[in-house]
């Protein structure tokens, strides 16, 4: 087996398993040689073009993993979008890439057609089944093409290698992190990097992909899992804070689950004495990685025994996996700083913006020798043996010139038994957004006088606003800029914090 080939690594899979399950929808389950025959003729279509530059809009599920697959086999590569994304956002994706073929469904596809007229259109449902890529395959420099929100509002694209998505699918194959019995969910949009995990993860491993399709399945992660069996639960922190706000972090709930994965967001101890007080059995990973690294490139093994040792006011982000490394470069000691990340996995640049790509990814002295580095903007905390994220350098926040850390005070709220916050500085003021729990009343003043037991005085919001339903974004994240929004429209704060 071509190890170093997640392509290969999956088609030798499909050989010696043909009728193991591949994807698992509940009503239909697709073997991995139906997923194989998928992706050959989808690779087939898309080799009609020289160096396929493939945008995928389809909702997850067989097509859009088969065209994943497909765009690589082919010589190309993907960029994949949200299917449920705005056209106005799609067409900013479109335009940014220029992609040569686009798969879609008929609707969407006409759409695309409008901006990208000379792109190949490629219904998936619509393909002749004579038609098939047959053997190896070849392959591009580039594994896809990740886009990201730019500061500006537009969106930027994160080119990585092929070599770079070797790497991270070696180090989850050779951990032995995911099984061949598995079923690993895919609870996080395809858009999204951490969907590499349990799309890639677990076709790299004989494992099966149980993906959310309904807005239910993402508000109400756990009675997914419930119901679909998931063994291995891969999602940003933010999922398990739903789980926690609807009561279901229990063993009825939780009780398939032997790995818990957690990626994309600062986790907190409060997520994770919530799931091993349900399944003290479980073990949980925390992994640290930005999309320009490729998914993820630290690992953090916990278990019921343990995981106190690693909590602050976040998880401890772990160790560098193999190859990679992390560093803290500009602090104002040697165990603080800025976090830069060399190593194999960083990307190759961003996409047609060498501005962009010289300013974030720059030489780096370390142990004697000049390397790539990537200048992350995030701050970490060596606290031996542990490493912590300390938050962004842009979102720092002084008030009355104090440095507030929002994630100190976020721990606080999730202890006190409100597991979805946000803190901001807001109008000058320091602000907590808390999402509500049904049938548990928010009292803003009594909350802030347990956060004054808790936290100095000047880290104390001067306003708790409770909210139904927290903004998130595409990638189930916490949105901020849509908290900050709502907050502006909120004409009158006075009241409530008392």
């Amino acid at each position: 087996m071509e190890k170093s080939d997640p392509i290969a690594r999956f088609l030798d899979l499909a050989a010696q398993g043909p009728h193991r399950p591949a994807v698992d929808l509940g009503e239909t389950v697709v073997t991995y040689n139906e997923l194989e025959t998928r992706a050959r003729r989808l690779a087939a279509c898309f080799a009609q073009v020289t160096e396929p530059r493939v945008l995928i809009a389809l909702p997850q599920g067989p097509d859009a993993y088969a065209a994943m697959i497909g765009a690589i086999l082919s010589g190309g590569y993907y960029i994949p979008i949200n299917a449920a994304a705005p056209t106005k956002k799609r067409n900013q994706v479109a335009e940014l890439i220029r992609p040569n073929v686009i798969v879609a469904d008929a609707q969407s596809a006409g759409e695309f057609a409008k901006t990208i007229p000379a792109a190949r259109l490629v219904d998936p449902t619509r393909l002749a089944s004579d038609e098939a890529l047959q053997g190896r395959g070849r392959r591009n420099s580039t594994a896809y093409v990740m886009m990201t929100s730019g500061s500006t509002g537009r969106p930027k694209g994160v080119v990585i290698s092929t070599t770079a998505l070797a790497h991270y699918l070696d180090w989850l194959s050779s951990s032995a992190i995911l099984r061949a019995d598995d079923r690993v969910s895919q609870f996080v949009n395809m858009s999204f990097d951490v969907s590499i995990i349990g799309i890639f993860g677990a076709l790299s491993a004989g494992a099966t992909i149980v993906p959310a399709m309904t807005a239910g399945d993402r508000l109400f992660p756990a009675s997914f899992a419930r119901r679909s069996g998931v063994s291995v639960w891969v999602s940003v922190p933010s999922a398990i804070g739903l789980a926690m706000k609807s009561g279901q972090t229990t063993a009825e709930f939780l009780g398939s689950i032997r790995l818990f994965m957690f990626c994309g967001e600062a986790l907190r101890q409060a997520h994770l004495a919530s799931i091993f007080q349900a399944r003290p059995d479980a073990v949980a990973m925390n992994l640290y990685g930005p999309t320009e690294a490729t998914v993820s490139m630290t690992s953090a093994v916990l278990n019921a025994e343990n995981y106190l040792e690693a909590c602050a006011d976040s998880v401890s982000l772990g160790k560098s996996i193999p190859g990679m490394g992390l560093h803290l470069i500009g602090g104002a000691h040697p165990d603080e700083g800025e976090i830069v990340i060399t190593g194999p996995q960083l990307a190759t640049e961003y996409w047609l913006d060498p501005e962009r790509t010289a300013k974030a990814f720059r030489p780096v002295l370390i142990g004697g020798q000049t390397v790539r580095g990537y200048f992350t903007g995030d701050l970490g905390e060596r606290r031996q043996p542990h490493l912590f994220f300390k938050g962004r350098i842009d979102n720092q926040m002084k008030i009355n010139g104090y440095r507030i850390e929002a994630g100190e005070i976020i721990a606080r709220l999730a202890d006190l038994g409100w597991p979805i916050a946000c803190v901001l500085k807001h109008r000058e003021a320091l602000t907590a957004v808390v999402e509500t729990i049904h049938g548990k009343r928010l009292d803003p003043a009594a909350l802030r006088a347990r956060l004054f037991d808790e936290l100095e005085a000047h880290a104390v919001p001067t306003y708790i606003l409770p909210i139904e339903r927290m903004p998130r974004n595409s990638n189930d994240k916490l949105d901020e800029q849509a908290v900050r929004a709502w907050l502006d429209e909120q004409s009158d704060l006075n009241g409530v914090t008392n």
